[in-house]
């Protein structure tokens, strides 16, 4: 350290080594903290490495950089606060740890399939027409697909590095800052997910009881609800995790729901309504439906920004990793599955959508339709199968809940994380566990953020810019795989990548990925990508 700096930081894997011994120094100055503690603990590496031939000067170098890593008070400070936190949660033993369907595939879909599905897809469909629609869900995918990609070459990098979720892994294989920087994007976009998914709450009961539209009613109800689901998330997780297979069943039947309802629409023969503007499956609709028909207030940004939340749940397994038998076999596997049949799902919901009613009933441009919750509750209640009244609204309304429960559980423990480590000194108050181990102090500031988010009261106003967070988290992400492969970093260690094919395939996918987060958020506006851009290098330079 005293040859390159004292810096821990990616960049010291950047740097050419003269001497072969200076390889254990920058993979150690890389590593995470219990791969550094396990180096220094261990005397026959360093023996081995000083008993060469390299003279006596690369000796003492290496020496003196293993003593100066010994007494950095930093490191050992987050040696030992991680070593404290693993006694006091405890690791799950192997036979009850998870594999990639259980661990990855079922919570990943569960975080992709939110509000959004149940309340705006036809909203979207009548717009674009199904052929742009098909546009947006595939250049969503491919952004999807290749942060996955470069999220699976980051868990296997290292090993232990993939075993405390996604800002464990890219902190402690990408170096703390840069680990940081998207930390903290990250957790403002799980903040903004619970945020929208509330929000879907409210203007689904708005739906269900028209007499809960009064003025300011978004704020209102919505405030309350976000903080019924904080002070939940304080009663402790015990409860939501006993939940968590009722919340799952409450998703596919809704899912269910909307299928059943429209492969058998309409129900009601005779209805002036339904006669007019819902003609079932029809080719004729199909094609009617094929093109876009858009208005002075929407485009294809903002069609694009009110679906690509349904694609940013793809980091919930590192979020369990610490539950898998193989996280970074399993975070691949299961990620992987769980996009491409949420691909699978979307298309197909929107195919169905254009082909079974006519465009301006799906655009809410019918008589007697005056906003979204007037064609919501229209839409619902003529299309969606209902076995008993409102229970397509009941299960929206819990369904929404429980992701943003699942949102404000991930969220508080992600911003502890940073803090623990020290990084960025303003969040250290936030740092310590409650008495039961728990962020008690992350889960405040986090409800106070999303209470303020709250207020914005609209789903089309929260979507562009929780997208844009999510985006500019991935871009960090791809843009970083990117560049440690091209200048083959010691530090860089994802399976495979002293195979040709394999490194050539992590710069393509990389560098795509990056490339087409830069796109989408380009697309969906100008503006907030330029100031999400800024704030995102203005985050990166003060770390």
């Amino acid at each position: 350290s005293s040859h390159f700096g004292s810096s821990y930081s990616p960049g010291l894997a950047f740097l050419p080594c003269r001497f072969p011994a200076f390889d254990l120094v920058v993979i150690a100055a890389m590593a995470s903290p219990s791969q550094v503690r396990s180096a220094m603990e261990s005397p026959s590496q360093v023996q081995s490495v000083e008993s060469g031939s390299l003279g006596d000067e690369p000796q003492r170098l290496h020496s003196d950089s293993l003593q100066r890593l010994n007494s950095n008070s930093h490191v050992n400070s987050v040696l030992d606060q991680e070593s404290a936190q693993a006694q006091v949660e405890g690791k799950p033993s192997r036979a009850k740890k998870k594999g990639a369907f259980a661990g990855v595939f079922v919570p990943t879909c569960e975080n992709m399939w939110g509000v959004l599905i149940f309340l705006r897809f036809y909203y979207i469909v009548g717009h674009a027409g199904i052929f742009q629609t098909l546009c947006i869900v595939t250049l969503s995918f491919i952004v999807a697909l290749c942060t996955t990609a470069s999220m699976s070459s980051i868990a296997s990098s290292g090993g232990l590095v993939s075993a405390g979720g996604p800002y464990h892994m890219i902190s402690r294989t990408m170096g703390p800052v840069l680990g940081a920087s998207v930390g903290i994007m990250y957790w403002l976009a799980i903040t903004m997910l619970a945020v929208l998914e509330c929000l879907g709450a409210v203007e689904s009961l708005s739906m269900a009881v028209p007499a809960m539209q009064f003025p300011m009613h978004m704020q209102a109800l919505g405030s309350a609800f976000m903080a019924g689901l904080a002070l939940t998330v304080w009663g402790g997780i015990n409860i939501v995790t006993k939940l968590g297979l009722l919340f799952a069943l409450v998703v596919f039947y809704i899912l269910f729901s909307f299928y059943f309802g429209l492969i058998t629409a309409p129900h009601h023969v005779g209805d002036p309504l339904q006669e007019k503007w819902i003609t079932g499956l029809s080719t004729a609709t199909f094609s009617k439906n094929w093109a876009s028909h858009y208005d002075s207030e929407n485009n294809f940004g903002t069609m694009l920004a009110l679906f690509y939340p349904c694609f940013t749940g793809i980091l919930s397994g590192a979020n369990r990793a610490d539950v898998l038998k193989d996280p970074p076999k399993h975070i691949r596997q299961g990620t992987f599955a769980a996009i491409c049949f949420s691909f699978v799902m979307y298309v197909s919901l929107f195919i169905l959508w254009g082909s079974v009613a006519d465009y301006r009933f799906l655009q809410g441009t019918t008589e007697g339709i005056h906003d979204e919750v007037d064609l919501g509750r229209v839409v619902v209640a003529n299309i969606v199968w209902n076995p008993f009244p409102y229970s397509a609204f009941i299960g929206i309304i819990i369904a929404s809940l429980s992701q943003s429960l699942q949102c404000l559980i991930v969220a508080p423990r992600l911003l502890q994380q940073i803090a623990r480590d020290d990084i960025l000194g303003v969040l250290k108050p936030l740092a310590p566990l409650s008495s039961r181990g728990e962020p008690t102090r992350a889960l405040l500031f986090t409800y106070v953020v999303a209470a303020l988010l709250v207020l914005i009261g609209k789903l089309e106003l929260v979507a562009p810019l929780l997208a844009m967070c999510f985006l500019v988290a991935y871009a960090f992400m791809n843009c970083s795989c990117f560049v440690l492969t091209l200048l083959k970093s010691p530090a860089w260690r994802p399976e495979w990548i002293g195979q040709r094919r394999w490194r050539v395939w992590y710069l393509f996918v990389a560098a795509l990925g990056f490339v087409l987060c830069i796109a989408v958020m380009v697309i969906i506006n100008p503006i907030w990508a330029a100031v999400a851009g800024f704030i995102a290098v203005c985050l990166y330079t003060f770390i």
